[in-house]
């Protein structure tokens, strides 16, 4: 087999789409090359069919020794693959139904600014789109990796000063895409598999006026070639942005506002300092939209929202927040983040939404790569045990109200642990992904690009059991008393040291907190549910505790003072 019946393989799968019979495409393969080369040529003319147009079909990798070419196959030829001579050089050549993205760029690709070049998209039935397109790697930790991730801008033109819209692969409309390298996946399906369960998962609460706004983002595989070297499978992937979400547009006025949070401080409710609407960031929040005008920011709104939750008393917090944040997103975040155990996604790695001025804020996930039992790197943790959490969930992990956050959430969690959340139904989405990889060779392809890398079948028991694990510690952390959601209670430790004076005991009215020395302290008391019924903190030498509406029992004291802690057993009568 040689090079030509590439070329003349490709030219046959243009001409199905266009819906021209070619005999000698169902026997080409017998044909000697001179004749063969001829056929081609000859029906390139007649059919109006562009060399460039069939080129876009395959790519060739002369330094790995590898073709690699989109078009359908019958079942019993997936995966394909040959061996094949090209000058006198062994080939390999791969065909799949996976689409095939080829990118020729005018220099290197760098973190900013972005690299003008032509990116062809070409789908198994022959579909092809070119577009002019600025380049840049996207990431922060994932740079690190041989294996880059790419932010890809639809140009109009080679200058790049107007977008132009187009669809890839069934995606939606629009100008700006990610290239998802996925290196830090083992079986390369995790990102992808994750954002299905959270689609599945929640709906947004506008979705009848907005019918084509989604929560989360698409994916669609595909091979990649970067001028002319085969950098192996990718996914094609929308974006979180005002479009996706449907959000309503700036009119002059903010009305539908996105932010993306990018670590802790404000977006973990840490850290409140001032902001300064002259600038796109505040204490790693990253204003997104609108994105009009400089004159849109405003972080007022933000801020005041920020505050509010590290500020406001438990009378005001437990009667308002849901005025200012969708209650029953928040319950669905939590328990998605949760039972994916998303190592980085409660200030990093997610987004704050509004629809609309009138709207409650929202939050939606982002790069879910390190879940599942694995780490940022990939690695498999073991561990399926802990309840990820930020400053506002810490809050509302405490609204013990009958209608309340945490009793909501609990039979939210309980419907959902017969369908959606349970390890079948999540084996069977990330099977039904590996399965599909398998029988279009992306594994064999992806050892091809980075030989490094070789699948790690043992991924989905790895996976599954660790599943199993999540779910049992999940549906008893859940389901136990309210304020308890993470919290392990301390036992008293016997010993000499003690530093503070707790009196008296048993108590009455009050419960006494004495210290030699005024200090950073904090106290917390605790039923013996593990209901957590009291908590201060200040720089001070002592507290009292009100016992009036406390039930007569034994509570747990919990004393930290300049780091030190002291755990005590107390009596109300």
């Amino acid at each position: 087999m040689e090079l030509e019946l590439v070329h003349m393989d490709a030219l046959c799968i243009i001409a199905r789409n266009k819906a021209i019979q070619i005999k000698s495409c169902k026997i080409f393969e017998s044909l000697n090359m001179k004749k063969l080369f001829l056929i081609v040529s000859l029906l390139l003319v007649i059919f109006s069919i562009k060399a460039q147009e069939v080129e876009k079909l395959y790519g060739i990798d002369h330094k790995k020794k590898i073709i690699v070419a989109t078009g359908r196959l019958p079942e019993a030829m997936k995966p394909y693959k040959e061996t094949m001579e090209v000058k006198g050089e062994t080939y390999t050549y791969y065909r799949s139904e996976m689409p095939l993205i080829t990118i020729t760029t005018d220099g290197p690709i760098v973190n900013s600014p972005a690299v003008h070049g032509l990116i062809n998209v070409a789908d198994a039935d022959g579909n092809v789109i070119t577009m002019h397109a600025g380049f840049k790697i996207r990431g922060t930790s994932s740079q690190q990796y041989d294996k880059k991730s790419y932010r890809v801008e639809l140009w109009a033109d080679e200058t790049g000063t107007v977008m132009a819209d187009t669809t890839f692969l069934g995606l939606r409309s629009d100008d700006d895409w990610n290239l998802e390298a996925m290196w830090a996946q083992p079986l390369r399906l995790r990102d992808k598999v994750a954002n299905e369960l959270w689609m599945e998962m929640y709906k947004l609460p506008y979705a009848e006026s907005e019918p084509d706004a989604m929560p989360g983002i698409r994916m669609e595989y595909a091979d990649v070639f970067i001028n002319n070297e085969y950098q192996g499978v990718y996914a094609l992937t929308e974006r979180m942005d005002r479009k996706q979400l449907g959000l309503r547009k700036y009119n002059g006025d903010i009305r539908g506002v996105l932010y993306k949070g990018n670590g802790p401080g404000a977006p973990t409710f840490d850290n409140l300092p001032m902001y300064d609407n002259t600038q796109d960031t505040w204490d790693n929040y990253e204003w997104v939209y609108p994105n009009e005008s400089d004159t849109a920011i405003n972080w007022n709104h933000l801020y005041s929202f920020t505050n509010f939750v590290m500020n406001a008393s438990d009378n005001v917090f437990y009667s308002q927040y849901a005025a200012q944040f969708d209650k029953y997103n928040a319950i669905d975040y939590y328990l998605f983040i949760n039972s994916l155990m998303a190592m980085d996604n409660m200030g990093r790695n997610l987004f704050v939404a509004r629809y609309k001025k009138s709207s409650t804020y929202m939050y939606l996930p982002w790069d879910l790569d390190a879940i599942w039992g694995l780490d940022t790197d990939g690695n498999k943790t073991y561990n399926a045990a802990g309840l990820k959490s930020n400053g506002f969930f810490d809050r509302l992990t405490q609204d013990c109200n009958d209608y309340g956050f945490v009793a909501t959430a609990q039979t939210r969690y309980n419907v959902m642990r017969n369908d959606i959340l349970t390890t079948e139904h999540i084996m069977e989405l990330v099977q039904n992904q590996y399965d599909a990889l398998v029988e279009s060779g992306a594994y064999n392809r992806e050892h091809e690009a980075w030989p490094e890398y070789t699948v790690d079948e043992s991924q989905l028991t790895y996976l599954s059991d660790w599943l199993d694990d999540r779910f049992s510690y999940l549906d008893g952390e859940i389901n136990a008393g309210c304020g308890t959601w993470g919290i392990e209670v301390p036992e008293p430790v016997e010993g000499p040291a003690r530093y503070a004076e707790i009196f008296p005991n048993p108590a009455k009215d009050r419960i006494n907190i004495r210290f030699a020395e005024a200090g950073e302290a904090s106290v917390r008391l605790y039923d013996m549910t593990g209901h957590l019924v009291y908590s201060d903190a200040s720089n001070t030498p002592a507290f009292v505790i009100s016992t009036q509406g406390l039930s007569q029992g034994v509570y747990t004291l919990v004393v930290n003072v300049d780091g030190m802690q002291q755990v005590d057993r107390v009596m109300v009568k």
